[in-house]
Formats: C-alpha cells, sequence, structure tokens
C-alpha cells in the first residue's frame, strides 16, 4: 500500500482548500469557505463524509435542504448531486474514497 501525505493549498477569495492526506484510494482535505459563498449543485466524484468543524452550512442533496452546525457529521454517495452555501465563515474536513480508474 503506498501511503503519502500531501499538503497544497488552493485558494481563491471566497474559499481555500487544503488537501491534508491523499493515496491511490482516499483523500481527505480541509475546505475554508466565506460567509455568503455558494457551490451550485454538481453530481458528487466519489463517496464522501464531511465534518463541520466550525461555522453553518446549508447542504442541498438531491434538492433536499440540510442545516449543518459545528460538530455535525454529514454523508453522500458518489453521483448525488450537492451543493452548499456557507450560512456562516465555516470550516469543514471532507475525506473522499476515490473512485477506482
Amino acid at each position: 500500500m503506498l501511503v503519502k501525505k500531501i499538503s497544497a493549498t488552493i485558494e481563491t477569495s471566497k474559499i481555500q482548500k487544503e488537501q491534508v492526506y491523499s493515496n491511490s484510494q482516499f483523500e481527505s482535505l480541509i475546505v475554508s469557505v466565506e460567509k455568503g459563498m455558494e457551490i451550485p449543485p454538481q453530481p458528487a466524484p466519489a463517496n464522501a463524509g464531511l465534518y463541520l468543524i466550525k461555522g453553518k452550512l446549508t447542504f442541498d442533496i438531491e434538492g433536499t435542504i440540510y442545516a449543518i452546525e459545528e460538530d455535525d457529521f454529514f454523508s453522500f454517495e458518489k453521483g448525488q448531486m450537492h451543493g452548499l452555501k456557507a450560512e456562516e465563515d465555516s470550516k469543514f474536513l471532507i475525506s473522499r474514497i476515490l473512485p477506482e480508474e
């Protein structure tokens, strides 16, 4: 099994992503979003779990809206349409099981 740690940061004015771990089957990212930032619905590229470290998000899964608050865990499956809106400045850990190539 190949294990490697990666710390790469991607920043825009309203979102910051830091890849904290990755191998051929799994990756984890810390994502920070500013209040008001929205990601429109899109198909999930992998099965994923999201743990909200701080803040408050509105999460849209296939048209159903969920209020996610600090210390909540949320999961969704590959292919599900999902999007979010930051109701407050927020930070979350997202872990994804990568599809086999």
